[in-house]
């Protein structure tokens, strides 16, 4: 897995909710992540962030399960949420070495 990999990412489909923040899906930030891991190590892994909207605040973290097809192995990761400047943002991904799972 991957230790700490940074990516800017175009977000699309981002909303504004009731506290005035941009929120984007929580499937829409998955892709990001995902997008990101595969970049760096050349398979496209699964990525759980749950199901409530993510807030594109800058520093925000989010937590996302971490896996890979066909294996029950799960890795916790935090995603922080960097360089919001409207619908754009980067995330700084950081996989734990040992498995939850």
């Amino acid at each position: 897995m991957v230790a700490g990999l940074t990516l800017v990412a175009v977000l699309s489909g981002c909303t504004v909710s009731a506290s005035a923040n941009r929120t984007v899906s929580p499937s829409g930030f998955e892709d990001v992540v995902a997008d990101a891991l595969e970049r760096e190590v050349g398979q496209r892994p699964l990525v759980d962030c749950g199901t409530d909207p993510i807030d594109l605040v800058e520093g925000d973290t989010v937590h996302c399960e971490i896996g890979a097809e066909g294996d029950t192995t799960v890795y916790d990761s935090v995603v922080e949420v960097r360089d919001v400047d409207g619908t754009d943002y980067a995330v700084h991904v950081q996989v734990d070495e040992q498995p939850k799972s």
